[in-house]
């Protein structure tokens, strides 16, 4: 591996003129540019190896998501995001709707930071190319031969890489290509930027609001942004389950109407990791790709950062060999994610199929369970280490 040559800093946009690619040779290639290919592309060029960040798409380019970053993600995150942040929300709202109950988290530090994906995406692409990554887009990968030279064949010609890291999300080309099989266990959601007046949006102005009792086995949430609402329902069931008739319906419960035109958009969440091994035919899953969003509140931008570290360690400490890349990798991961991820699972049970269950235990200890998933958000504690305390079920069952 070796060191590329200073560059300038690129001030104002990421993107490479598109070269003619053929024998164009990098260490790694990283497709995706969204936080967990940004994030692996950002620590491999900081370390000296030769990176290459890929993606189909002119940036910055619409990303459909929350934009929320919780104070975990933001924590973990190699830059500051705070000039894509647009609003800081230090008061988290959890309510359960048919039971009539809600509780307000509050914390100095914000618990969720509010961004525009598209450009906290673009953001974390220019600190990619400033850290010394060739950034590449628009070029869509059109054909992927693993070997051991990867190639990557594009419209513009191909490049080589003696690894790849797939980070091109929960419907990857890449892991395809390269012998994962197409997933079926992702579950749906529907999220819109919706335009209102200054009345209505005063109302949600402070506060990440996410309501239970909405949706059967799902949630919906209100994230302030700022000048719009980003409003979305999700399911926890796959197939179809009438999100738009729900999140219709949860508008009108909660007074929001509308003062101009309401951008709808569907998509998917892999909230199952892939089994088997996240390493094959020399490429890495990262992010969505490999399945790694947290059950709970089916958030992913946590375990997408994550996972590009982890990635990158495990390439420069592995010295490109895939053996040891994989062993690396795989023991990281099941010690700083998986592991969480089994801890989240219970907790999401318990949320969306077990609703008696759910029922029983906000009304008995709500406060606690409100005030501890805040505190995991925030990076404070994890699922894993609050359920391995015996102590923590006593005080849960306990009225206070």
């Amino acid at each position: 591996m070796s060191r590329r040559a200073a560059r300038a800093p690129q001030r104002h946009s990421p993107h490479q003129e598109r070269p003619a690619l053929t024998a164009a040779a990098f260490d790694v290639a990283v497709v995706g540019t969204g936080p967990a290919g940004c994030v692996t592309a950002i620590q491999l060029a900081r370390s000296g190896v030769r990176v290459a960040l890929v993606d189909k798409a002119t940036l910055p380019r619409y990303k459909t998501c929350g934009g929320g970053v919780v104070g975990r993600a933001r924590r973990l995150l190699p830059v500051d995001i705070a000039p894509v942040v647009v609003r800081e929300c230090r008061h988290a709202e959890i309510n359960v709707l048919d039971q009539d109950l809600g509780f307000v988290c509050e914390r100095d530090r914000p618990i969720v930071s509010m961004t525009m994906r598209s450009e906290l995406d673009y953001f974390l692409a220019r600190a990619a190319a400033e850290a010394g990554a060739t950034v590449l887009a628009p070029t869509e990968i059109r054909g992927f031969r693993p070997g051991k030279a990867c190639v990557l064949e594009t419209a513009d010609g191909s490049l080589t890489a003696s690894l790849v890291v797939a980070a091109d999300g929960a419907t990857s080309f890449v892991s395809r290509a390269a012998g994962w099989p197409a997933r079926h266990d992702s579950i749906p959601a529907l999220e819109c930027e919706i335009p209102v007046d200054p009345a209505t949006f005063q109302r949600f102005a402070r506060t990440a609001r996410f309501d239970f009792g909405v949706i059967p086995h799902g949630y919906a949430w209100v994230f302030p942004k700022e000048a719009h609402l980003s409003v979305g329902v999700l399911s926890t069931r796959r197939g179809p389950v009438g999100l738009k008739v729900y999140l219709e319906r949860y508008l009108a419960q909660r007074g929001i109407a509308p003062a101009g035109d309401v951008a709808r958009h569907g998509y998917v969440i892999p909230v199952r990791p892939v089994t088997r091994t996240f390493v094959r035919n020399r490429t890495l899953l990262v992010g969505d790709a490999a399945g790694l969003v947290e059950p709970v509140a089916a958030e992913g931008i946590s375990f997408a950062v994550l996972s590009g570290r982890l990635a990158a360690d495990a390439i420069v400490q592995g010295g490109l060999d895939e053996s040891r890349v994989r062993d690396l990798y795989h023991a990281s991961l099941r010690s700083d994610i998986l592991a969480e991820l089994r801890a989240a699972r219970l907790l999401a049970r318990v949320l969306y199929d077990w609703t008696p269950l759910r029922r029983w235990a906000f009304r008995i200890n709500g406060r606690l369970l409100a005030e501890g998933v805040t505190d995991v958000y925030m990076g404070e504690r994890t699922y894993r280490g609050s359920l391995s305390r015996p102590l923590n079920y006593l005080r849960l069952l306990s009225r206070r």
